[in-house]
């Protein structure tokens, strides 16, 4: 009752309608809830409709190319990946030739086998099978039911149907296509609209949409008329699932939006039924409606992950793509958006071109065009500087991406490239997303997490309230340990979640954030920072998170962070307020950093040199090196460390990580840490303590902007 008395009338009306859809679908008494036969389709045309001379499946396909700028000429933009990115078009045959032979590749996971023909509803990882049934009875987030819902997901996303395209594209071998046909004809016959897992996700049938748009854009001249017709027929079905099951109330963030988008691109691809223009309308109003609730003001997603927000940086540029493919002006709204999204991806990216993947990382991609990493969001930034005309997006270092090609079309690479190059910011903040980003000119780099959780339920956030991420001369050697899994059991997703497996606090072994469940929390952090100030010869920012207020009124983490330039050491003061003594300070690495002990100070080494050196600063501490993980993609996890520092005594703790050489002394008193570091016969002075933070003598704030 509770729960009811919290929801608006429209809120409870919309979710009344569509639970008594559901039951109607189970009963198959919609005409939705089933295929539309080949006799049937006709009847969901525009009255009237003139077909072309090649019939309506050279329509579809047209259509279907209409949608995309990059789409308009498939081989064009293949031939293009060819003479310039020879390297991707021989990675994307190898790739489709595995397809072929029935290994795939997706997520983390390697050689997946699904079976010849596969099986649609199989996880190999654990080989559990989910249930065909109505969708709305299949438990998808139960592991012991049907496995990891993920993998099947991916499969059935079907966008390896667009690597098939690409392939034969590429190479005129007739295997593609035919695998292509072979694999539609075979997802159609096992998954009959609304039974199982693969209808269960309205996000999953609109990838699976755009997928198919994509494929039959690029490969439908090679495609039985039949099949394409078929395709278009449940294209139709998927459109008008979406429409009745858009995820407002479920899971209104990406899933929504997501979910808009493939509306608007069926709208688009199949302008000849009856219905195109209310998807497209439908689509487009929600996408625009979202933008105010799902993006901050200083443009970071808010559910402060950054896969999700490279995410839904993808689904607006996509937007754009499709609005200039008709032809259609751009609302000002749109490339504002656009500028704050893709401003934040700018400013965080670490010296070494990938980006850090701070909350949850699924694995999954709008439309897979080449084979990236999870951490490489360098194809986003690339189609957004060509779009906006903006050089902020090339950076230093980058190449024009391939998929420039496909989405854009072949002359982009050349208006890339006339944009020139840009460094990103030295000093970054956006307070309302709660990230801060510093880097200096040897490739040191630093980025700082103080916001809320997350928006909704926080379901993609980890307990990194005022974690650190941080690279030296180029190489990541702090680095957040990745998502991994959404599996709840047995113990992995709470693990990966965890304060201990991020830089930052946990108090008695305790993080700052309780999970009650593989979305959701018993007890959350906020975070937020309180004062920040970029100035000769330094960077400053501070900020407070609440997390361990479970532990007492009044409780409080204070992080400080002073970076000093021109010595390369980074000065951070972490406080414990409210508690009577001890805590612990987690920094954890990347894969490949070793932590080599020497008292009271730990070096990190990378391949081939020592590359920080911290010197722990507390009233009485213990350093430990444990070791741990890091996942840098769904479902693939690596060996790594982590460096522990255990505050025994006291509740205060000022550590100093160089990337420089430098002589250090120091000393502790009631005001706080003073700590000298000497370089080349020069000296400096550091104060830090309760009361303020001093540079030789000075207030930081004394200090000019």
């Amino acid at each position: 009752m509770k729960r009811l008395r919290a929801r608006s009338l429209r809120e409870l009306r919309e979710r009344g309608t569509a639970e008594l859809r559901t039951w109607a679908e189970r009963l198959s008494l919609l005409p939705s809830s089933r295929e539309p036969s080949a006799a049937q389709l006709p009847r969901l045309l525009e009255p009237g409709l003139a077909v072309g001379e090649f019939g309506l499946a050279a329509d579809i396909v047209n259509c279907c190319r209409a949608t995309i700028p990059g789409l308009a000429d498939p081989a064009r933009a293949a031939a293009s990946i060819v003479g310039h990115w020879p390297e991707d078009a021989e990675a994307l045959v190898e790739r489709a030739t595995e397809i072929v032979q029935g290994r795939f590749s997706l997520l983390g996971y390697e050689g997946l086998q699904f079976g010849v023909p596969p099986d649609w509803q199989l996880d190999p990882v654990s080989g559990r099978r989910a249930p065909v049934r109505h969708w709305s009875t299949i438990p998808y987030l139960d592991a012991t039911v049907v496995g990891d819902h993920k993998v099947i997901w991916e499969l059935n996303r079907q966008q390896y149907l667009v690597t098939l395209a690409q392939a034969w594209l590429i190479t005129g071998n007739e295997k593609f296509p035919a695998t292509i046909a072979t694999h539609l004809e075979g997802w159609m016959d096992a998954n009959p609209p609304k039974r199982g897992i693969n209808w269960a996700s309205s996000l999953e049938v609109g990838f699976r949409a755009i997928a198919w748009i994509w494929t039959l854009a690029l490969a439908g001249d090679a495609l039985p008329p039949v099949l394409v017709q078929r395709a278009a027929g449940m294209l139709h079905v998927h459109a008008r699932h979406l429409e009745a099951h858009l995820s407002t109330w479920f899971s209104p963030n990406t899933h929504l939006t997501g979910e808009a988008l493939a509306l608007v691109y069926l709208g688009r691809a199949l302008p000849m039924f009856r219905r195109s223009e209310r998807w497209r309308e439908t689509g487009f109003s929600i996408l625009e409606a979202e933008t105010r609730r799902q993006v901050l003001p200083d443009g970071v997603y808010f559910e402060q992950a950054t896969y999700y927000h490279r995410y839904t940086t993808d689904f607006y540029l996509h937007l754009a793509l499709l609005l200039d493919a008709q032809g259609a002006a751009r609302p000002q709204w749109l490339d504002a958006l656009l500028a704050h999204l893709l401003d934040y991806l700018a400013a965080i990216v670490r010296p070494d071109g990938t980006w850090p993947l701070i909350g949850d990382e699924d694995g999954g991609r709008l439309v897979w065009l080449k084979s990236r990493s999870s951490n490489d969001f360098g194809d986003t930034l690339a189609v957004g500087a060509v779009l906006l005309g903006r050089r902020e997006y090339c950076l230093a270092g980058s190449h024009a991406a391939s998929e420039l090609a496909w989405l854009v079309g072949p002359a982009a690479r050349e208006h890339w490239g006339q944009l020139g190059t840009s460094e990103p910011p030295a000093f970054a903040l956006f307070p309302k997303g709660g990230y801060a980003v510093i880097r200096g000119p040897a490739g040191d780099w630093l980025l700082m997490e103080a916001g809320p959780d997350g928006g909704l339920a926080a379901g993609h956030a980890h307990s990194d309230g005022l974690a650190l991420e941080v690279a030296a001369a180029g190489t990541t050697v702090l680095q957040d340990a990745g998502t991994f899994t959404y599996v709840a059991e047995p113990g992995l997703r709470d693990q990966f979640r965890s304060g201990m497996m991020h830089s930052t606090v946990t108090v008695g072994g305790e993080s700052a954030s309780v999970p009650a469940g593989p979305f959701r929390w018993a007890h959350r952090s906020e975070a937020r920072f309180e004062s920040w100030k970029s100035a000769d010869p330094f960077d400053f920012i501070a900020a407070r998170q609440d997390g361990f207020r479970q532990l007492g009124d009044g409780v409080l983490h204070r992080r400080q962070i002073l970076w000093l330039r021109e010595w390369r050491c980074w000065i951070i003061r972490d406080a414990l307020e409210g508690i009577s003594a001890g805590f612990e300070a987690h920094f954890h690495t990347a894969p490949g950093i070793v932590v080599a002990m020497r008292h009271h100070s730990a070096l990190f080494r990378g391949a081939a040199a020592n590359l920080l050196r911290l010197d722990a600063l507390a009233e009485s501490c213990d350093l430990v090196v444990t070791d741990s993980w890091h996942s840098a993609v769904y479902g693939r996890r690596v060996p790594a460390q982590s460096l522990v520092v255990k505050v025994t005594r006291g509740t205060e703790l000022v550590s100093l990580l160089r990337a420089g050489p430098s002589h250090l002394t120091y000393a502790r008193d009631v005001t706080g840490t003073t700590v000298t570091l000497e370089k080349n016969g020069k000296r400096i002075e550091i104060m830090a303590g309760p009361s303020g933070w001093r540079l030789d003598g000075k207030a930081l704030n004394s200090f000019g902007d």
